[in-house]
């Protein structure tokens, strides 16, 4: 049995502490489209992942905008309940459009600076997407010349001799 002070058959590292031994990754063995595959693979995935955060940014910044309208339509009408002039009314009216207004054009501002910044996030990703689609073209292209190396046929120096026979 193997305990601290007695080291097991296999336990090679206990005989040599100082042993160099080298890290090892699952990419020492993978093939080149394996490589391919996840740099593609994880491009999709970092375009998918902001897409959704952006979007996710955009429903909740609209949510908010869409509650303090319904807020302020109904702190509307409370005053317009409350008025008794109709100078009262048109004035309490032309602060609640102008307020409105204003308020629904800073929002467009801030939805379409949401949307530039997720397309230029995006961009990016499909830019690093391209690369990645270039290098597969580069490896696929290296990897179809060395099977066409390999399905040529072994040269022989045999050459048919013409017949001399007279």
């Amino acid at each position: 049995m193997a305990t601290k002070r007695n080291a097991g058959a296999f336990d090679f590292g206990f005989t040599m502490p100082e042993w160099p031994m080298p890290n090892f990754s699952n990419w020492a063995f993978a093939e080149r489209e394996d490589r391919i595959e996840a740099k593609a693979v994880a491009s999709f995935q970092k375009m998918g992942k902001t897409a959704l955060t952006h979007a996710e940014q955009a429903f909740d910044d609209h949510m908010e905008f869409v509650s303090h309208r319904l807020h302020e339509d109904f702190e509307c009408a409370k005053s317009l309940s409350q008025c008794t002039m109709p100078e009262e009314s048109m004035a309490t009216l032309q602060a609640f459009y102008t307020r409105m207004a204003t308020e629904y054009q800073e929002h467009f501002e801030k939805q379409a600076a949401l949307f530039r910044n997720s397309f230029s996030e995006n961009a990016a990703a499909v830019e690093e997407l391209n690369e990645t689609a270039l290098e597969s073209v580069n490896e696929l292209s290296k990897a179809a010349e060395e099977s066409l190396e390999e399905a040529k046929p072994a040269k022989t120096s045999t050459r048919r001799k013409a017949a001399s026979k007279t």
